[in-house]
């Protein structure tokens, strides 16, 4: 029986954001109410303040290289297809998922041309923390090789790609220069049961941003 799981963390007002000056919060705004529709058919449009960032989002090589490709550019054949789940829910605060990890949760099943999820329930259970962007698992750039010679085409977590405060961010780099896209901020991964599944993660087609919102969706087809 085929299972569809929404790994998907969403955007809603009020919503936390990383504590600086430079990022924005969410906002929804009502650009028509039924009570201000002109027509009297009581229609509703709404408007967004959104930061990709905040929330599931995929973002693409423009991130990290001012001549990359924005997000527009992410080839359809990468954004669906066969995925293996590592499961790293041991992880702890700070504790750091690295290239050998990622060869024990799905070494022997990962092909070339996967995508990779990383679970570790980190933004599950800590999302709304006042110290949640301080002590996240995150990942190492041994993990990032790992990936990148093993073949990934996208690599999705639920934790933080570089370790706090390390501004050089080198796991970026590592994987957006070899153009693999980063699905970043997911959840629900507790509630994927199998190890190989397939993944849909269609971010907004937006010209010339280095990264936008996506809805993110594992399916579970009962026989792998």
């Amino acid at each position: 029986m085929t299972r569809l799981i929404d790994i998907t963390h969403g955007y809603y007002p009020g919503m936390p954001s990383y504590p600086a000056d430079w990022f924005p919060k969410f906002a929804l705004h009502r650009a028509m109410t039924p009570e201000t529709d002109p027509n009297g058919t009581k229609r509703t449009f709404s408007r967004f303040d959104l930061f990709p960032h905040n929330a599931t989002h995929i973002e693409y090589t423009l991130h990290f290289d001012p001549s990359g490709e924005g997000i527009d550019a992410v080839p359809l054949s990468v954004l669906v297809g066969r995925a293996c789940v590592a499961n790293l829910s041991h992880k702890r605060d700070l504790e750091p998922v690295t290239g050998d990890d990622l060869e024990a949760a799905v070494g022997a099943v990962f092909q070339t041309g996967d995508r990779l999820l990383i679970r570790t329930d980190y933004l599950r259970n800590n999302w709304g923390a006042p110290d949640y962007w301080d002590r996240p698992p995150y990942l190492t750039p041994s993990a990032a090789d790992w990936a990148v010679e093993r073949g990934a085409v996208l690599v999705g977590f639920d934790c933080l790609t570089e370790r706090p405060g390390d501004a050089a961010s080198p796991v970026h780099h590592r994987l957006l220069g070899a153009r693999i896209p980063l699905l970043e901020y997911i959840t629900n991964l507790h509630e994927v049961r199998e190890t190989v599944v397939q993944l849909v993660a269609l971010p907004i087609k937006v010209a010339g941003a280095e990264a936008a919102p996506a809805r993110a969706v594992v399916i579970e087809e009962g026989h792998r």
